[in-house]
């Protein structure tokens, strides 16, 4: 019968003080891939952690072989902060982490700053002699659901296509294989094999993300035969954002964009109405519709930092501003 524990990777900060960052560990009992599922090494990018604790309760119960790591919270000074790095102030923007931006500092250093340390200690008690990742993390709520993986690893690019996911965004081998860098990187540079899928909407958990983290998540335990059942929903077509055509949708008048209900990832069919803009000079109420058929990649008036800066999400967009994306095209698998 499958084990659970709950155990915690120490990590030691510059001060002295002593950070126990949780953990899952559920073992078989039997030979087999060791899978690290990690979130919130941004500290607003949550959604992941209530997809894994479901996965974990299904592994407790199900596993057939090898291993599970799940680190909910591997930030955890950024999560209690409700912030995306432990150096993140009010409305500062992602890029302004200095060197705090933990998914860029693997595979930690014990000397270095405080989230190097926290990398190191999770590095040290779950992802060295992990097989593969995955990796959750969040997007603001304007861009879809994405899977990001790497090219050159083939266990990438098959995670990515059991995971379902319908946005995929691929990446080639980097130019230099070098550390530090991110944990994705560090487990294909190493020729084993990880993915990142960015959930849609920060600082919330929302169910239906939730849902499609567990559902990749799943399918691509399934895919290790580390979970009894068939893959699931590989008939939906997923959209390859290098082969596909993104036409961009932009504000005809300066006032409120006012959505029309769509979600990210939603189908369209040319001539569907997005929306309307609310016009500020003479209060003209002016349709926004979709200019090909496609699935919405992006959707709704937001611009730079709207990750961390309440303003960038505002609906009053100015003349050429983009409101949404439509991707046309681009469909690799599914029927």
């Amino acid at each position: 019968m499958p084990e659970v524990q709950v155990k915690h990777a120490l990590a030691v900060l510059t001060d002295g003080t002593e950070i126990p960052i949780p953990y899952w560990h559920v073992t078989s009992g039997s030979e087999g891939p060791i899978f690290l599922i990690t979130c919130a090494q941004h500290g607003n990018e949550v959604n992941g952690a209530e997809a894994m604790r479901r996965f974990i309760r299904v592994a407790e119960a199900n596993l057939l072989r090898g291993q599970v790591y799940g680190v909910p919270m591997a930030n955890l000074p950024a999560v209690r902060k409700r912030r995306p790095h432990i150096s993140s102030g009010p409305e500062k923007p992602y890029g302004d982490d200095e060197g705090h931006n933990m998914n860029r500092t693997w595979p930690g250093d014990p000397e270095g700053n405080d989230t190097e340390r926290l990398s190191y200690a999770i590095h040290e008690a779950c992802a060295k002699e992990a097989t593969h990742c995955l990796d959750f993390h969040s997007w603001s709520r304007f861009s879809a659901t994405g899977c990001i993986f790497r090219t050159d690893s083939e266990g990438s690019v098959e995670m990515a296509r059991v995971s379902a996911i319908r946005f995929l965004h691929p990446r080639p081998a980097p130019e230099r294989m070098s550390t530090p860098c991110t944990l994705g990187a560090l487990f294909n540079n190493s020729g084993r094999a990880a993915v990142t899928i960015e959930l849609a909407t920060q600082y919330t958990i929302v169910e239906r993300e939730v849902r499609r983290g567990l559902h990749a998540a799943l399918n691509i335990a399934r895919w290790l035969q580390m979970l009894p059942g068939e893959l699931e929903d590989l008939d939906e077509p997923q959209i390859d954002l290098e082969k596909a055509k993104v036409v961009t949708v932009t504000a005809p008048r300066a006032g409120l964009f006012v959505e029309a209900g769509w979600a990210t990832g939603d189908f369209v069919e040319a001539g569907s109405r997005l929306g309307h803009i609310l016009s500020d000079e003479n209060l003209e109420t002016v349709e926004v519709l979709a200019p090909v058929s496609g699935y919405l990649q992006t959707y709704g008036a937001h611009r730079a930092d709207c990750d961390v800066a309440l303003p960038a999400q505002h609906p009053y967009t100015s003349v050429g501003e983009t409101v949404a994306a439509v991707a046309e095209g681009g469909m690799v698998g599914g029927q």
